[in-house]
């Protein structure tokens, strides 16, 4: 065994990542697995090793920003306590590997059951700064980061540096490095900005709207298009965690129609757990000098310090499907792979339903989220945004045409339309609404009960 033959393995790792003994032994021309072995520890830590008895196979580690060793993976629980669960190994020439410390909350079979991913585990993706806050973010810390201020140019080694350094509010419960982690206890330490009392947010919501407008907060990367800020919210005994969004201050048709659409969302929330069964984060709307705020809670913040895990639709549909398809026919692929239970397949019907006839065009996978297990999280986003305006401030001239069911979804579109009308109507009911936009809203109920039954 000399420096060819070493160089050889080296080249052939490349060029045959996550390769196994059987595979790497006959390319070698036919040594044994005890050469093999010997050859593989004299590479030492520049070899990734996944997998267990026969199913091991091996990569090349792969350096990040020209440090190179495994990154760990912390997750913390309601209490507020944190906990290893993995190693993050980054592999050539792409893709990772978890060494798992336990059992993964996630979903996990095949390449990804003994650790290998194609890219970065998938509940990392939802990590990645995005939406407003998280454009807001990236255009603040570019410059030291050394990535650019668009999240959405970053590539896979961009944003596993950006949360191994700033990671540590991210959605969710994970963080991935020690910096992130120690950045999180450092944020305990020196106490943060107290919560706010109820008496406390009339003059700091517009303060730090305007903050949010002008400077960016590098903050919690919420997604969404809505101008958006984070909050820590004092609610009688206990301390809750909000995403605050909110409308312009003044009194243009737009900034009215965004106005409109917080108080909407706030009503289809108020709507969904006790006509569909659907659980949806709480919410309460504020009007502040001249802006609408939108408050809700956080479903994965817990007190002063305690997360718990979360993983969209976007995250998981490439990961287990790789499917482009409606709600409903990915919930369905997942019971089929034996992810997801009928009661939830049951509710994403419901809940899809429902925005179909609430005039909400913005059901993306990034707008239904899960918790381990999996089961359905907390609804979110659920408004009509085919009324939003447009990006020139104009407002669109939508024409509200409900949809039928095709037979086997009667049953399902009865319960969501029974649901929708009294949305429509509870918006026509309500003051906070621009009167033009009632009047849409009540247009909108009677075509749906004009609607013949399927």
């Amino acid at each position: 065994m000399g420096k060819a033959d070493t160089e050889q393995l080296v080249r052939l790792l490349r060029s045959h990542p996550r390769a196994g003994s059987d595979l790497l032994c006959r390319l070698m021309g036919g040594i044994n697995r005890s050469t093999l072995a010997r050859m593989l520890q004299a590479l030492g830590d520049s070899v990734v090793r996944r997998g267990g008895s026969r199913r091991i196979r091996y990569a090349l580690r792969r350096s990040l920003r020209g440090k190179a060793g495994g990154i760990p993976l912390f997750a913390i629980d309601e209490t507020g306590a944190g906990r290893e669960i993995a190693l993050l190994d980054l592999t050539q020439p792409q893709g990772s590997a978890l060494a798992y410390a336990e059992a993964f909350a996630w979903p996990v079979e095949g390449d990804t059951a003994d650790g290998w991913f194609e890219g970065l585990p998938y509940p990392l993706i939802d990590m990645r700064p995005q939406g407003f806050i998280g454009r807001n973010f990236a255009r603040r810390h570019a410059l030291d980061l050394g990535v650019a201020e668009n999240p959405d140019l970053w590539s896979e080694d961009d944003l596993t540096q950006v949360l191994a350094s700033h990671g540590h509010d991210q959605p969710g419960n994970l963080l991935l490095g020690e910096a992130a982690f120690r950045r999180m206890l450092e944020g305990r330490r020196s106490g943060g900005s107290p919560p706010l009392a109820d008496a406390e947010i009339e003059a700091a919501y517009p303060q730090l709207a305007a903050d949010a407008l002008a400077y960016g907060l590098a903050a919690s990367s919420a997604g969404g298009e809505f101008p958006k800020f984070t909050a820590a919210r004092r609610m009688g005994e206990h301390v809750q965690a909000v995403i605050v969004k909110f409308s312009g201050a003044g009194d243009t048709p737009a900034e009215r129609r965004w106005s409109d659409l917080l108080v909407c969302e706030h009503l289809a929330a108020r709507i969904l757990a006790p006509e569909l069964g659907v659980d949806a984060a709480p919410s309460t709307v504020h009007r502040f000098a001249g802006r609408s705020f939108l408050e809700v809670q956080r479903f994965d913040r817990h007190g002063e310090f305690g997360r718990s895990a979360v993983c969209t639709l976007a995250s998981l549909n490439p990961a287990l499907l790789g499917l482009s398809a409606p709600w409903p026919k990915l919930a369905e692929a997942l019971q089929r792979r034996g992810c997801l239970a009928g009661a939830d397949v049951e509710k994403i019907a419901r809940l899809w339903w429902f925005g179909r006839l609430i005039a909400n065009s913005d059901m993306h996978d990034g707008n239904l989220a899960f918790r381990p297990g999996l089961s359905l999280a907390p609804a979110y986003d659920m408004l009509p945004m085919a009324y939003a305006p447009l990006r020139g401030g104009e407002l669109p001239a939508y024409t509200y045409q409900p949809e039928l069911p095709l037979p086997r979804e009667a049953q399902t579109w009865r319960q969501a339309a029974a649901a929708a009308q009294t949305y429509w109507q509870r918006c026509a009911d309500d003051t906070r609404i621009s009167a033009d936009f009632r009047r849409q809203c009540e247009s909108n109920a009677q075509s749906l009960q004009r609607l013949p039954a399927p």
